[in-house]
């Protein structure tokens, strides 16, 4: 693999019989969500037979790391200010010449689209989640995003949804043009045993993971927590704003703070029960590495969610804490939930990933 951190000074080698080895993808990525940054990991990863160069911020490049096995990989700074990052899109555009832009998330999706230089026929955008579906921001910053979304819509060819919810509101925005759902992958690429793993012998312990944060509902796990019947240790995997690590642990939950992924998901096989309470979601990666280990999910019932028709979804904490008491005592039930939720992630994988993205960019998957 060639990774290289550089300005493209140079032009590449002009693309000549429509080949992988002619053909280049620019990723831009403006935004340092970690969900999107593992994201554009895995669709490198899934492409790597092709070349991609990535124009990022620097906030986007503190959360971003890169795969190895790739063929080559290019890695531009995209410019602080509004004028020098349209700018700089468009030189570099201009220079690596690839065959397709990816955008990815709202920030860097209106930057490509605003660029006249790239052509609608070679913007690919990939919302990870649309901004208009955030409950922490006001019901007109929302309307405000939904119709700048609209308004731009017309100029991308392509949009590669992480959803079946995404994928409905894409259906809505834009009226012409290729849709395609690009399934998000688990680390270990692959789901085990269909069997729920039996309840632990120490003590039951129900799970949490993810970024402190807004979307993530701290609160609402809280009042999970004070809804269901003592005697189980709840912990949160990860960190993130202090007042919600300061609710977390007020009402006796054990938060790990910060820990690497291969660590987090290593903690999360420990657990009894998966407790799911995000107030909105996009890919629903931690769902997603849940249900790849075989373990019980308890999930709050939002849009994301009953997109994928699973059932048992929650409405209330209340209702919440019933269905992970459930879990922790009735085998037969941890069986059910399980299998709800490996048939809702039954595209969620390696091969199917490729293929849409090399849909998507117009070129065939190498066979490996």
């Amino acid at each position: 693999m060639a990774l290289t951190l550089a300005r493209p000074s140079s032009t590449p080698s002009e693309p000549s019989d429509g080949t992988d080895d002619a053909a280049r993808v620019l990723h831009v990525v403006a935004s340092n969500d970690r969900s999107t940054a593992a994201a554009l990991r895995d669709y490198v990863a899934s492409t790597g037979h092709l070349e991609h160069w990535v124009l990022a911020g620097k906030d986007s490049l503190s959360s971003l790391t890169l795969p190895s096995g790739v063929r080559s990989i290019h890695i531009v700074s995209l410019p602080d200010g509004v004028r020098a990052r349209l700018r700089a899109i468009s030189e570099t555009f201009t220079k690596v010449r690839p065959i397709r832009v990816h955008a990815h998330s709202f920030e860097a999706g209106a930057y490509v689209r605003l660029v006249c230089a790239v052509p609608t026929k070679s913007i690919v955008y990939s919302p990870h989640c649309y901004t208009f579906e955030r409950r922490d921001i006001s019901a007109g910053a929302r309307a405000l995003n939904a119709f700048v979304e609209y308004l731009l819509a017309p100029r991308a060819a392509a949009v590669a949804a992480c959803s079946l919810r995404e994928l409905h509101l894409a259906a809505r925005l834009h009226r012409t043009g290729q849709l395609v759902h690009v399934p998000h992958v688990p680390s270990n690429s692959s789901f085990e045993s269909t069997e729920a793993p039996p309840l632990g012998q120490a003590g039951r312990i129900v799970a949490a993971i993810g970024p402190l944060t807004a979307q993530r509902d701290p609160e609402f796990f809280v009042r999970t927590l004070a809804a269901a019947d003592p005697g189980a240790s709840w912990i949160w995997i990860g960190d993130g704003e202090p007042r919600y690590r300061r609710l977390l642990e007020d009402a006796g939950v054990c938060v790990t703070g910060h820990l690497p992924r291969k660590n987090m998901i290593r903690l999360l096989r420990t657990a009894d029960v998966y407790v799911h309470t995000a107030a909105w979601e996009g890919s629903c990666d931690m769902l997603l590495e849940a249900a790849a280990t075989g373990l019980p999910i308890a999930a709050r019932s939002i849009p994301a969610l009953r997109a994928l028709r699973i059932a048992g979804l929650a409405q209330t904490p209340e209702a919440l804490a019933d269905t992970v008491m459930r879990m922790l005592r009735s085998p037969a039930d941890r069986r059910i939930q399980c299998e709800s939720f490996r048939r809702a992630f039954r595209i969620n994988s390696r091969a199917i990933q490729s293929d849409r993205l090399c849909e998507l960019y117009g070129r065939k998957r190498r066979n490996s």
